[in-house]
């Protein structure tokens, strides 16, 4: 194959790849907006069950993240929450995501308030400020969201919380010397890099030349994971060669997985750091023919990613809970309105680690595969 057409099969198929990402995102966050509007929250207020505690994923262990939900709960029970008009907001309308906002619906319905869920569709910073900038002039009274640069957007979120609008991150932690958040609920993503890290000296004993695939080269979290990758490969024989962001575009994800090992030959292994990045990876792997000889490992559990552990040209995927993030969210950001942040901080003290809140990272291969869709089944049912 000549260049040029290399050069046009590789387009056609990021183009392929990125309207996949985009259709299933949208299909799946139509199902979930209809089953988190404020009509059904309010029909379900007061006869939905708590999500049981007994439910838990294969590689987790929730007792602390449903013990918070059952002590705010306890606090705001007999309180008026009718005021509360809280807000996810994420980093970008990832599938990802999908998983988050059926959190903040079912939390939604279980405190019978109006689930409100947005984000910019290909992770711009200036949708994002822009989205903040409106929900401060419209009323609401918190926000729980993934900062895409909390460098660029820290003015912004301090505005808010000058505002007397809570605001508490999730995904991706806000560096207290950037912005003004209550607290971080999320992943502890420099022990999520270090786990892809171990995926990936498993998967190459012998070492070799590594790519990192990542969406943000500002976000926090994507910083700590590459920090933690890193980190877990000292005194190995595997190297980092490169490293390649796609400012948060499936398409360019696609396109780079396609130049990555166009342009290194030695290529061994790739990370993908963001949801869609092992995805596009492993496709770029599957289409050159190169399953077993270059490693995948990926973050979260895409579609793409399913398949990818299924057919093998994804050797692992580091999970992580957007759900408990969405549910999470949305319970301590209407705590907060109802009982006002001094008393949630006292509340959510026992069930902090080091400040944050955990939802803790677990390893998906072949062989947990069934048990983690399992797991997600359960927990996501009404």
């Amino acid at each position: 194959m000549t260049d040029a057409k290399g050069r046009l099969a590789r387009r056609f198929r990021s183009a392929r790849i990125a309207a996949q990402v985009l259709a299933a995102t949208c299909a799946a966050s139509a199902a979930v907006l209809v089953a988190g509007s404020a009509t059904s929250a309010a029909k379900s207020r007061g006869t939905m069950a708590l999500l049981s505690s007994s439910v838990h994923p294969p590689t987790f262990n929730d007792a602390k993240l449903f013990g918070l939900r059952n002590a705010l709960a306890a606090a705001m029970k007999g309180k008026k929450l009718s005021g509360v008009n809280t807000w996810m907001v994420v980093n970008i309308l990832a599938t990802y995501w999908v998983a988050g906002q059926k959190g903040d619906a079912r939390a939604a319905a279980e405190l019978g308030i109006p689930a409100h869920f947005e984000g910019p569709p290909q992770g711009q910073l200036a949708t994002q400020i822009s989205e903040y900038n409106t929900l401060m002039s419209t009323g609401a009274t918190g926000i729980f969201s993934s900062v895409i640069d909390p460098v660029s957007e820290g003015s912004v979120i301090n505005k808010a919380v000058a505002k007397g609008i809570d605001v508490v991150a999730i995904d991706s932690p806000v560096p207290a010397k950037d912005a003004k958040t209550f607290v971080y609920v999320g992943t502890p993503n420099v022990t999520a890099g270090e786990a892809a890290g171990n995926a990936m000296k498993k998967a190459l004993p012998h070492g070799g030349e590594v790519a990192i695939l990542t969406g943000s080269l500002t976000a926090t979290n994507a910083l700590q994971r590459i920090q933690g990758f890193k980190e877990a490969l000292k005194g190995t024989k595997i190297k980092v060669v490169t490293t390649v962001n796609d400012n948060g575009a499936a398409s360019t994800a696609a396109s780079n997985a396609d130049n990555v090992l166009a342009s290194n030959p030695n290529l061994k292994g790739i990370y993908g750091v963001y949801s869609y990045d092992g995805p596009a990876a492993a496709v770029a792997v599957k289409s050159k023919g190169d399953i077993g000889k270059i490693h995948v490992i990926a973050d979260d559990t895409e579609p793409g990613t399913i398949t990818g552990l299924k057919n093998g040209s994804i050797s692992a995927s580091i999970i992580q809970q957007p759900y408990m993030q969405g549910y999470l969210g949305a319970y301590l950001t209407a705590a907060m309105k109802v009982l006002g942040p001094a008393k949630v901080a006292k509340i959510i003290k026992p069930f902090e680690t080091d400040g944050s809140i955990s939802t803790s990272v677990g390893t998906l291969t072949k062989a947990n595969l069934a048990a983690d869709n399992a797991y997600n089944s359960k927990i996501g049912a009404g």
